[in-house]
């Protein structure tokens, strides 16, 4: 069975607070458990970065729900693909704190991977990483 797998990007909210934080990476692995939807989840103190995959219906379920948070703005999906297994078997949602730079980042999210993620994933997610280290909030 093919899965979906989503990238997307998004600002936080700019009030969000460590309680925030904690209640989205806590009820994202609730949900995602039961809706059977494993990831990643990236917070670098301005932007989030995810990478959700799972049945067709539930990505798509868990788009528009995401959509309808108010606790980040310009949610843009940055990469769709359809996959044969999952990248983050284990994970219904990891979430990695990461600091604003690129460089530091990166050594944190591959300190934090499964050795069994594939190579394109760790790819994406750098790129994606690279490009949230250099947005700034809008104007």
């Amino acid at each position: 069975m093919k899965l979906t797998s989503v990238t997307y990007t998004s600002l936080a909210r700019l009030d969000l607070q460590t309680d925030d934080l904690e209640d989205i990476h806590r009820s994202a692995r609730e949900h995602n458990a039961l809706d059977g939807i494993t990831g990643l989840l990236v917070f670098n103190g301005t932007h989030f970065l995810q990478i959700i995959e799972g049945a067709e219906d539930a990505i798509e379920d868990l788009i528009g729900r995401l959509r309808q948070d108010t606790r980040h703005t310009g949610f843009e999906i940055r990469d769709r693909r359809k996959v044969e297994a999952r990248s983050f078997p284990d994970w219904a949602m990891e979430l990695v704190r990461v600091k604003a730079g690129y460089f530091e980042a990166r050594e944190t999210i591959t300190d934090r991977l499964p050795d069994s993620v594939p190579e394109a994933i760790q790819a994406r997610l750098f790129r994606m990483t690279e490009l949230i280290s250099r947005m700034e909030f809008p104007n």
